[in-house]
């Protein structure tokens, strides 16, 4: 106040105090700087060099403070600040990943989002060791203590082949045709429920033959491409396109993927329970 009057009588009437209250306190200042910062002149003052350097550097940290300040508000409000988001491939081809952050960054523009693709159980271990917030993964039959999570998504079932497989000729695969087929699948640990997936779909008291067991669902289309046997995958990897792969749909009413969103149940980082909370209220809305 005082530099912008460069008077202390109005300044101090400006600052509701005595006009030697403010005079000790710039006496003060100029004792612990060890620096003038003001000269007197007839009809008030004037800063000297080193009062208009210490002027500029206090307006800035001034202008700082009230920024940390705001910032801060804002991540309390959960609107600024950083998430990590796994997903599966299955997940990202659905589109139901970007869709989701592109409507959260919508209304809470301040964030920023890290991508991590993790298979489903390394997901659950890294939410539950805190190195990840969010993550959407296939539904598991339980989720690990500590964490929570809701249905997203639901996708059914379709059978991966080869282009010139002899079922490629059918748009609509019937379960008894798949009897005699070999089938390639993941690793029972990288991949919750993949085995449920073939079975689920084969005629009953049938049981499929499995030729190859792959790290995700990546090698699994590779594996098929090769002809190493045929794959059952989530209607959205028909959108990951692998040359010489056709993708067909099941007969009848069979078993569907769902898709969770798992976090930690005593999640309490404002920025990540916003996300939950927005994605709960899509899902609801979309239920």
């Amino acid at each position: 106040m005082l530099a912008d009057e460069l008077h202390f009588a109005r300044a101090a009437a400006k600052l509701n105090i005595a006009a030697p209250t403010l005079s000790a306190q710039i006496q003060g200042l100029e004792a612990l700087l060890g620096a003038r910062l003001l000269t007197r002149q007839t009809r008030g003052v004037a800063l000297t060099h080193v009062g208009k350097r210490f002027l500029e550097e206090a307006r800035a940290t001034l202008k700082r403070a009230e920024r940390a300040e705001l910032v801060g508000r804002r991540a309390a409000k959960g609107e600024m600040g950083s998430l990590t988001v796994g997903y599966i491939l299955s997940a990202a081809c659905s589109g139901m990943v970007t869709s989701s952050v592109v409507a959260f960054r919508k209304s809470h523009p301040g964030i920023s989002v890290q991508f991590r693709r993790m298979q489903t159980i390394p997901q659950l271990s890294a939410l539950t060791e805190g190195s990840m917030d969010v993550g959407f993964v296939r539904a598991p039959a339980r989720l690990p203590a500590g964490l929570a999570g809701f249905i997203v998504d639901r996708q059914a079932l379709c059978v991966a082949m080869p282009e010139d497989h002899p079922l490629a000729s059918s748009n609509i695969i019937e379960p008894r045709m798949l009897v005699g087929e070999t089938f390639v699948a993941t690793s029972i640990e990288s991949e919750a429920g993949y085995w449920s997936n073939i079975g689920a779909i084969m005629p009953a008291g049938k049981t499929p033959k499995v030729a190859a067991r792959v790290a995700d669902m990546t090698s699994v289309l590779l594996s098929v491409a090769a002809g190493f046997g045929l794959g059952i995958v989530p209607e959205s990897l028909a959108r990951y396109a692998i040359d010489g792969v056709a993708f067909r749909r099941v007969a009848g009413e069979y078993r569907t993927l769902d898709y969770l969103m798992a976090f930690r149940a005593d999640e309490s980082t404002p920025v990540v329970k916003a996300f939950i909370a927005a994605l709960r209220a899509q899902a609801r809305s979309a239920a």
